[in-house]
């Protein structure tokens, strides 16, 4: 195991665990440096995808209105990214010869802006767009036909799906954050496995 994937993995698994016991204060030495310790050894188009990540990181440490919405326009343009990037690995072209492996995704995001549309109110049309752009993520990442690529898709909607759920309908569960930061954390290691 490389250098930068032991320090991502414990960095990952500290920042998990301040999440999941909410010490917020400890985060702000944890959290800010998972992605660049990520994007060690990595291609450009990795490396622009993953330093969006850290803004988006940084933004959300704060908890503001202001905050969120950097967070979402820094994790909107990481996912424009992660398709570029994941777009140009070889092996595209699952979807093609299995297009009916995007009918779970495409219900989860069906069913999730249904039941978040009447909850998120001014908010409704970032987080549609927001949203879409998340889906184009898992999507790319399932045409790569690599099973590890296509779990950090997976992941992504995963956690993304359990912040919104948060903010907008009130769903509180055990260890919300941490379970947030294990599939988060989880998802960007694996879309940025080269």
């Amino acid at each position: 195991m490389r250098r930068s994937t032991a320090a991502y993995l414990a960095l990952a698994a500290a920042d998990t665990y301040l999440a999941a016991t909410g010490r917020d204060k400890e985060r702000r030495a944890t959290k800010p440096l998972l992605m660049p310790t990520l994007l060690l050894g990595k291609g450009p188009d990795t490396k622009r995808a993953l330093a969006l990540g850290t803004a988006g990181d940084v933004a959300l440490l704060a908890d503001s209105d202001a905050a969120f919405t950097a967070g979402l326009g820094s994790f909107l343009a990481g996912h424009l990214a992660w398709m570029q990037a994941l777009r140009r690995r070889e092996g595209s072209g699952f979807l093609r010869r299995r297009p009916a492996a995007a009918v779970p995704y495409l219900a989860a995001f069906a069913g999730l802006n249904a039941y978040l549309w009447p909850r998120t109110g001014k908010d409704r049309l970032p987080v549609l767009v927001y949203s879409a752009a998340l889906l184009g993520t898992a999507l790319v990442a399932l045409d790569t036909g690599k099973a590890r690529t296509a779990a950090g898709g997976a992941l992504f909607m995963v956690s993304d799906t359990l912040l919104a759920l948060e903010r907008f309908a009130d769903v509180h569960l055990p260890v919300h954050e941490g379970l947030v930061m294990a599939t988060y954390t989880g998802a960007q290691g694996l879309l940025a496995a080269e």
